[in-house]
């Protein structure tokens, strides 16, 4: 027998026969007659059926390490090889750079070949040809961590000054000019994936539109039918999208512009305001089962589900500015839930923002889209992913310095724990300062090349620090005892 439900249309109620949705997500289409009514939402299955996948093994990493699994090898060489033919082109010289003194000379450094790209006004034009290789690989390398269960879709800006078309102005972000990237993130703020955009009119654009399009690329890295959680707001959100993702096994909840549904009559702002601060109204749309909620706080809220709904209700606390005090006001659960979740992309903004290397370059606007930081900020939150139990992870300023020192003694981005000696360059400006650097453990802790020196002086031993000695490591450049009744040196460099 088929079941018959009654349905709301702008002309009236009718009677109408629930169809089922297409599960082809390939092929998103918009309904035109859609069923919105006031009942119950029928909550789905949203267990998640996947975990988070822990490498145990991978905490005994360095730092520098986890930096590698997203600055690969093959990405210093790619780099490597076209600094080199940037050099050629432009000045007729051999540039001799290696994968290990990747640290070269700015003027040259390069990223895609400018003979490859193709004249402004062709159909294969790529606006970013400069960044494009490092983009990819990049990207591919951060697609092949475990995804957590909750991800965000949002906007990023990475604030430059340049005078260029593919600058963008958002008035929502601390860097308000800037390049846009529309990243996927988790609630860590791990960077998943990423897209830059490049402007209006730019890509090709489906029914759903650009916002729409951008999230389902983004999402084809999201296992399927395993009850991931994604979040956006309403620049991206629609009735379309959201049943589109719900066909993936995707599920999703996001805020959404009311003239992107269709047909759903929700109680008035004056209603609502009248009804107190906290007050909401819903309705059910019967052929996806997604749930459209309209919140009052300061000013109304419409958000769109396709998992979270108005229970378990809660309380939250706001600013009353007639009674000079704080209040509590009272919420469905699909608010609280997105407020929770939301937040992975600007986390990672944050992140990226709290020590970001500063590249100044007039002639080299892509220098900014160097996307080292993002493989170090991505590489710290893996290590703490990774920690032991028990285990105090580093903060990020400690990660980050010991990756520039492990660069600076002489390891490569290419080859794991491997180093040199510093400079005399080096060395003599330490004689200036009149200290010297740490070293990292990925070099003191390596094997190789840790020969003992005599100096002229005594120094203080880096091990026991009450005793000076005159003997120094001649790749940590650290002073340590060396005697028949201590053995510092052996000491600092296995434990």
């Amino acid at each position: 027998m088929q079941k018959y439900y009654p349905v709301f249309h702008l002309g009236g109620r009718i009677n109408r026969k629930l169809e089922s949705t297409s599960t082809a997500a390939s092929k998103p289409s918009k309904r035109r007659d859609l069923a919105w009514r006031k009942v119950d939402f029928v909550q789905p299955d949203a267990a998640w059926k996947d975990h988070l996948v822990v490498d145990q093994e991978m905490s005994g990493k360095t730092p520098l390490e986890f930096v590698r699994l997203f600055f690969d090898q093959g990405v210093v060489n790619h780099i490597r090889d076209q600094t080199k033919i940037y050099a050629l082109q432009k000045d007729a010289k051999e540039f001799g750079v290696s994968s290990a003194e990747i640290r070269a000379d700015q003027k040259y450094l390069h990223f895609n070949d400018n003979l490859t790209q193709k004249p402004r006004g062709d159909p294969g034009h790529d606006m970013i040809h400069k960044v494009r290789p490092l983009i990819e690989m990049i990207r591919d390398n951060c697609m092949k961590i475990p995804p957590e269960e909750h991800q965000a879709v949002d906007e990023q800006i990475v604030s430059t000054k340049q005078r260029i078309s593919l600058k963008q102005y958002n008035p929502k972000k601390p860097h308000k000019w800037g390049y846009k990237f529309i990243s996927r993130a988790g609630e860590s703020g791990f960077v998943y994936d990423f897209e830059m955009y490049t402007g209006k009119g730019s890509v090709d654009v489906s029914d759903l539109g650009v916002g729409a399009d951008f999230v389902l690329r983004l999402a084809r890295g999201i296992p399927k039918h395993k009850n991931y959680k994604l979040f956006f707001d309403n620049w991206f959100s629609s009735l379309d999208l959201a049943q589109t993702l719900s066909d993936q096994g995707i599920l999703t909840l996001a805020t959404v512009r009311t003239n992107r549904l269709k047909g759903c009559a929700l109680e008035s702002d004056s209603k609502l305001k009248a009804r107190g601060r906290g007050s909401y109204d819903w309705r059910v749309e019967m052929q996806s089962n997604a749930i459209v909620v309209k919140w009052y706080d300061n000013k109304p809220v419409h958000l769109i589900s396709t998992y979270a709904a108005l229970d378990p209700e809660d309380t939250c606390r706001r600013w009353d500015g007639k009674r000079k005090e704080y209040a509590d006001v009272k919420r469905p659960y699909c608010v609280k839930e997105y407020n929770r979740f939301m937040g992975g992309v600007d986390l990672a903004d944050m992140f990226l923002e709290l020590y970001r290397i500063d590249f100044k370059s007039r002639s080299k606007w892509y220098m900014r889209i160097f996307l080292f930081d993002l493989s170090v900020v991505n590489g710290w939150l893996l290590y703490r992913r990774c920690l032991a139990a028990g285990q105090k992870p580093m903060n990020l300023l400690q990660f980050k310095t010991d990756v520039a020192r492990a660069l600076l003694s002489g390891a490569s981005l290419a080859t794991p724990n491997r180093g040199r000696p510093f400079s005399d360059a080096d060395t003599n400006s330490q004689k200036k300062r009149n200290y010297t650097c740490r070293p990292p453990d990925s070099t003191r802790l390596d094997g190789q090349g840790h020969f003992p020196a005599w100096i002229e002086s005594k120094q203080r031993c880096r091990v026991c620090v009450q005793a000076h000695s005159k003997v120094k490591c001649v790749k940590c450049e650290v002073s340590l005892c060396f005697t028949p009744n201590r053995n510092c040196f052996l000491t600092y460099h296995t434990m």
